[in-house]
């Protein structure tokens, strides 16, 4: 006790800064970004409907949650775990503020009805970060997990979707190439990394390993190879699935996609497996109506409205709430948490599906659809507050590792 008491300032460990956390952990500021995003994403609609505002907002509001807050998600996830899973360089500062400045120069853009600027600038956020990650790739030691291909396919799909969407909307492509650029900006982008990603994560949440998809070496064995391939012939199936929706096939589509990625859940992570953590439960949630979105698509192709909204409220938003509160606690000093159920977490996740009815019941209910929507959005941001309030007050705590 006297060692202890007897040290000099010198010697105690130096507690590093936020600043100098956020490099190598970029999602310490990309989370808390991509939360604001969506909030302001969101709020669109009631300020619509109370007359604040006098554009109607729902492409900014597609803009705002998909290369606003998806896309901070998604850059803070990848640009975290990918060089820890391919054991190269963290990122810099250079790397994530140059990055941050072109996201939310975009989303400023969109909010300031400039949307060709706008997807412009995503489009270069998106090669810059794609070029980070490749850079990372060409010079690793271990092989991320052969789910990853579904990754790179989503940072395929975000960008081939930007660019098809600038290029319709600098000089008026054929509407089946803006149809099929969304489709793969907000939906593929977001999709292939949310199950390239979860069934790593799934295992995580299990207490399990990585297993054979574990990292090894710098070339792939054949079984990495083969896994690799099945998994992107899913995917392949999939992008085909945005073809056959893009020219008026919604039937097909939806079948199709609710076929690929169902058997994806099954052959390719431990969907089913047992004992389930309050985490895995939350995330299985989510890839379960993920596969229920397309489903929707075929039954009802005439109200695709709606089956987006299972995509993104139920699924995107529920896995993201769940990741990141994992990500957060894992390096925030919370550790000890995530093997309990978190009352919080289950309040978000009520008030998300919540949320997805009372969006679902405007499609439905044309009297009073724009109540519907107003209560939708309020729901969300509740859910969306609570979670902010709750899980980013750890955010700039170091992990014990630092």
């Amino acid at each position: 006790m006297s060692q202890l008491t007897n040290r000099s300032p010198a010697d105690q460990p130096t507690r590093p800064t936020f600043l100098a956390l956020c490099p190598g952990e970029p999602f310490r500021i990309f989370f808390p970004v991509g939360l604001v995003l969506g909030l302001i994403g969101v709020t669109l609609w009631p300020l619509y409907f109370a007359g604040v505002i006098g554009t109607y907002p729902p492409v900014v509001h597609a803009r705002l949650m998909i290369e606003g807050m998806m896309a901070a998600f998604i850059f803070g996830f990848l640009g975290t775990a990918g060089p820890r899973l391919t054991e190269t360089a963290r990122f810099s500062w250079r790397e994530v503020g140059g990055l941050l400045a072109l996201q939310l120069g975009a989303c400023v853009a969109h909010l300031a009805g400039r949307p060709l600027i706008g997807d412009a600038l995503f489009l270069v956020a998106l090669l810059f970060f794609v070029r980070a990650i490749g850079s990372r790739f060409h010079a690793r030691s271990d092989l991320p997990p052969p789910n990853f291909v579904l990754v790179a396919l989503g940072l395929i799909s975000g960008t081939t979707g930007a660019a098809l969407i600038v290029w319709s909307e600098a000089i008026g492509a054929p509407s089946s190439a803006y149809r099929l650029g969304s489709a793969l900006l907000n939906q593929g982008f977001v999709l292939f990394p949310v199950l390239g990603a979860g069934a790593f994560l799934l295992r995580m949440f299990l207490g399990r390993s990585a297993g054979d998809d574990a990292p090894v070496l710098r070339a792939p064995s054949p079984e990495w190879r083969a896994k690799a391939r099945l998994y992107g012939s899913l995917g392949a199936a999939v992008l085909a699935s945005f073809v056959l929706d893009a020219f008026d096939f919604p039937r097909m589509a939806g079948l199709l996609r609710a076929l690929a990625i169902g058997a994806y859940l099954v052959v390719g992570m431990p969907i089913f497996a047992r004992p389930a953590s309050f985490l895995a439960h939350c995330l299985r949630l989510g890839l379960v109506l993920i596969v229920v979105a397309p489903i929707w698509l075929a039954i009802f192709p005439f109200r695709p409205l709606a089956g987006l909204h299972i995509e993104f409220i139920g699924g995107f938003s529920v896995i993201v709430f769940t990741v990141g509160t994992r990500v957060i606690f894992g390096h925030g000093g919370q550790a000890h948490l995530l093997n309990r159920r978190l009352p919080f977490l289950m309040v978000v996740v009520a008030l998300l599906i919540l949320s997805l009815l009372t969006r679902i019941g405007a499609d439905f209910v044309e009297s009073s659809r724009a109540e519907h929507l107003v209560l939708a959005a309020a729901i969300w941001l509740a859910a969306a507050l609570v979670w902010g309030i709750r899980v980013l007050r750890h955010v700039a705590t170091p992990d014990a590792g630092h």
